[in-house]
């Protein structure tokens, strides 16, 4: 293995990391294309099912099964390593779109989707720590914004051809297709991933032991809060009232402990760090999530043409992350978290108007445009900032954290958005709307945090900064 060599730290070769680039990113492309297809092709597969009803259970219990496994993925790549995650990542994903591909009814297509979930939290950890330990941080920004482009092509021919493919022929090749690539693309990855150097903490193992209650008691907390999230506005009781609140609750309090201390108080550095991703990856996701449905109800488009909303955001998601990978000074990174926020918060209070049948669809397109720009310079700009706070021996450790964050993000906005939505409905426009302004009260709220992200001068993580970015400088030079 050939190595290049910058201070007292060992990196990849240009060419292991452009191997580890090129199977990383097909990695994330096909898990993208999952995604979004399933997505597209959901509805049909619930109704093919008989089981319309659980139909958020379907969609939600993931992003439970992968807020588990997120936790536990940054302990066990620093204690064993990132190759053992990655690999039983791979596995457990592709068991569980196998289970869907064949399930007979509802109940199994919700269990495969469990599995899928867990083995989706196994997957983006360790690579971020590979790179995070073994590139160059001159190099990090461009492997995060090849990370974020992976999403476009899928994002692009996703929706029609899973759309093509349920009208045409059957939803389990939806499901069916992603195993079929994993098979054949397993053993090239084991074979150009498993050299990759890490460095073996076994002291971090009693972490992993402690990190797996408080994971499942998040996940479950959070599956809780998915089921219920598409519960009728006359079903609502005080009882199922509490259920939300109480599993609210558990779900932050339990998550804590994986987080960096002072987290969901916005301390200084790598605490506020890890805040900002969830805020603002909760925010584009909880939004995203109703924007096809308000394009097809409200403004009449059809279905077609309302998943052109999916393929804006992550176009200009893309585009914000390749002008990130181009900025390298120091002071300028220091600005893409409240730049990029800023501009994620504008294109939200853009699409808030379009919640209105009497304003044009396109408004709510021009917003997204706007949003998906402004999370693309501010997302991967965090991961490389929270890891230039972070020593080598804890890269999983802040990888699973900033992962941690975007899940419960994600998953408790996309949950409580819908929990919203149901009860001001039928009225459906003030439903939208609704959504959007709490979602965008939380952005702003991602605007005062991203003000806080840089630690505090003379602290151990400012220290971490300046070795972090002196490396870069060599590295550079």
């Amino acid at each position: 293995m050939s190595n290049g060599q910058e201070g007292p730290r060992s990196y990849l070769g240009r060419r292991q990391e452009r191997i580890l680039r090129i199977f990383a990113v097909g990695l994330i492309t096909v898990v993208a294309f999952e995604a979004i297809a399933v997505a597209t092709a959901m509805p049909t597969v619930m109704h093919s099912l008989n089981s319309l009803n659980l139909y958020a259970l379907a969609m939600g219990v993931p992003m439970a099964g992968q807020l588990i496994t997120t936790a536990l993925a940054g302990p066990w790549s620093d204690s064993r390593s990132p190759q053992s995650c990655l690999y039983t990542g791979v596995s457990a994903l592709f068991a569980g779109l196998l289970i869907c591909t064949v399930a007979p009814n509802a109940y199994v297509l919700v269990l495969g989707r469990a599995i899928q979930g867990l083995g989706g939290g196994l997957v983006v950890v360790p690579l971020y720590t590979m790179v995070g330990y073994n590139v160059r941080p001159s190099r990090q920004p461009s492997f995060f914004a090849a990370f974020a482009a992976a999403w476009v092509v899928p994002a692009i021919v996703g929706p029609a051809l899973a759309g093509f493919i349920v009208q045409h022929a059957s939803w389990r090749i939806v499901f069916g297709m992603v195993p079929a690539v994993l098979l054949l693309a397993a053993p090239p990855l084991v074979i150009s991933t498993r050299t990759i150097p890490y460095e073996k903490t076994p002291a971090t193992r009693s972490r992993l032991r402690r990190t797996a209650l408080p994971a499942l008691i998040a996940g479950i907390s959070v599956g809780v809060l998915q089921a219920v999230s598409g519960t009728p506005s006359d079903s609502f009781s005080p009882w199922l009232v509490t259920v939300i609140g109480v599993a609210t609750v558990v779900a932050f309090v339990s998550i804590q402990p994986l987080l960096p201390p002072g987290t969901f108080i916005s301390r200084r550095g790598l605490a506020s760090t890890v805040l900002l991703r969830g805020l603002i990856n909760g925010s584009f996701i909880g939004i995203e999530t109703f924007l096809p449905l308000l394009l097809q109800d409200i403004h009449g488009w059809e279905p077609a043409q309302a998943g052109l909303i999916l393929t804006v955001g992550s176009v200009t998601w893309a585009i914000g992350s390749a002008i990130q990978g181009r900025i390298t000074s120091f002071s300028g990174r220091r600005r893409l978290a409240v730049t990029g926020a800023l501009i994620q918060l504008l294109g939200i209070l853009v699409v808030i108007p379009g919640s209105s049948a009497d304003l044009s669809g396109l408004i709510v397109i021009a917003g997204w445009t706007i949003s998906g720009l402004g999370i693309g310079l501010s997302y991967p700009a965090m991961t490389v900032h929270g890891l230039s706070l972070t020593p080598p021996e804890h890269q999983g450790r802040t990888s699973s954290s900033l992962q941690l964050a975007d899940t419960l993000g994600s998953a408790f906005c996309v949950a409580i958005g819908g929990i919203a939505f149901a009860l001001v409905m039928p009225r459906e426009a003030a439903a939208f709307a609704t959504v959007f302004v709490g979602i965008a009260l939380v952005m702003t709220m991602a605007v005062v945090v991203a003000r806080r992200v840089q630690p505090h001068p003379g602290s151990r993580e400012a220290a971490q900064q300046r070795a972090s970015f002196a490396a870069e400088q060599d590295g550079q030079g």
